[in-house]
């Protein structure tokens, strides 16, 4: 090589070397103390102090007046609030996990609904899905490698019941699909075979094709970890979202795949996984067309937010920064022992990948 060209790559590669070692400590020292010495105002976010980890979205009204007044005990709040819903089955399932939680902690007020009206369909289906929260509650939310014995066989234990017990909700009421999906999750629970997953999941589908919160349960049960793999999980999100109706929610279902996938490599809790331009789209349409106030938004944005941050793009990461503040109790954040930090951190990430140098801590907003 002549030694003027050499001279010239010398003289090139050195300024890149150099800002890629300068970018990778940046990136390094957002991964490790988020937003600690940003100026964090500057970018319309709030502090961590402010951020709720107990929550992924604002709060319903009508739902809390509901949980309140269950947890009074009086019923019949809990009752209208799923009449309401009518056969809209993705907010009747919102509501209604709401109400088999706090039955969950306390079912005396569910005791009385069910002994006034025994043949209650609804008071049926809350009362099956409680006892597969306790059932989960008593398992723990760990892995299952780290699940003492005693709670993993408590666990196997209690399903049975909350299965037994949505299987008559179903009798009372053949045209909702709610028990139907308390059975999909009992059934990955119990580790049911795969073709008696399927005939549930069929009866489900049969009810609500596109029932987005029957579909997050079913890709858990596709998963690696439970009783599939990443090539079922992931075969089983692309056809339900190619499937769906155009700008569905359903879309998110690929990166709850990607992620999956990413959790079974070594190391940390990933951010995300790895994600197409189309599937990012797609999810970006669905959440543009969501109607305001949709309680599955939530759900949706935090994952979206994340992949986002993965895939580099930093300012449109922290337009749904902003969107979800300040509830963070939601995944990918929830699957760190503490979400308020992994939260931070990718969003520290994304004022870095934002394009935009990071404001310090005690400069004046308007300054750059």
């Amino acid at each position: 090589m002549p030694l003027m060209l050499q001279y010239i790559l010398t003289a090139l590669g050195v300024p890149v070397l150099i800002w890629a070692a300068w970018s990778t400590a940046r990136l390094a020292r957002a991964n490790r103390k988020g937003t600690a010495g940003i100026h964090i105002a500057a970018y319309v976010l709030l502090s961590r102090e402010e951020l709720d980890p107990t929550r992924g979205g604002p709060p319903e009204p009508e739902v809390a007046d509901a949980v309140r007044a269950v947890r009074a005990g009086d019923w019949r709040p809990g009752a209208a609030l799923l009449a309401a819903a009518g056969q809209d089955w993705d907010l009747r399932w919102h509501r209604l996990s709401a109400l088999a939680s706090a039955a969950a902690q306390d079912e005396r007020w569910l005791s009385d609904w069910r002994a006034e009206r025994p043949d209650d369909p609804d008071a049926a289906a809350v009362y099956a899905e409680a006892l597969l929260y306790r059932a989960w509650d008593a398992r723990g939310e760990g892995w299952a490698k780290d699940t003492p014995a005693e709670r993993m066989t408590r666990f196997q234990q209690m399903l049975p019941a909350s299965l037994h017990a949505a299987q008559a909700a179903a009798t009372l009421a053949p045209d909702d699909p709610s028990p139907w999906v308390t059975m999909v999750t009992a059934a990955r629970g119990l580790a049911l075979p795969h073709e008696e997953f399927r005939r549930l999941w069929g009866e489900l589908t049969a009810r609500a094709p596109h029932h987005f919160y029957g579909h997050l349960s079913a890709l858990q049960y596709w998963c690696a970890k439970w009783c599939g793999s990443d090539r079922l999980a992931n075969r089983f999100a692309q056809e339900a979202a190619a499937s769906a109706p155009p700008q569905s929610l359903l879309s998110v279902l690929p990166l709850e795949a990607a992620f999956e996938r990413a959790l079974q490599g070594p190391g940390p809790v990933p951010l995300a996984g790895r994600h197409t331009r189309s599937e990012l789209d797609a999810v970006r349409a669905a959440l543009a067309a969501a109607p305001a106030g949709d309680p599955r938004a939530p759900l949706v944005r935090h994952r979206l937010a994340a992949a986002l941050t993965l895939a580099g793009k930093g300012s449109e990461a922290l337009d749904h920064f902003r969107l979800l503040e300040p509830f963070v109790g939601a995944e990918p954040w929830t699957y760190h022992p503490n979400p308020v930090a992994a939260y931070d951190r990718a969003r520290a990430l994304a004022i870095l990948r934002s394009g935009k140098r990071a404001v310090a801590a005690g400069q004046p907003v308007g300054r750059r």
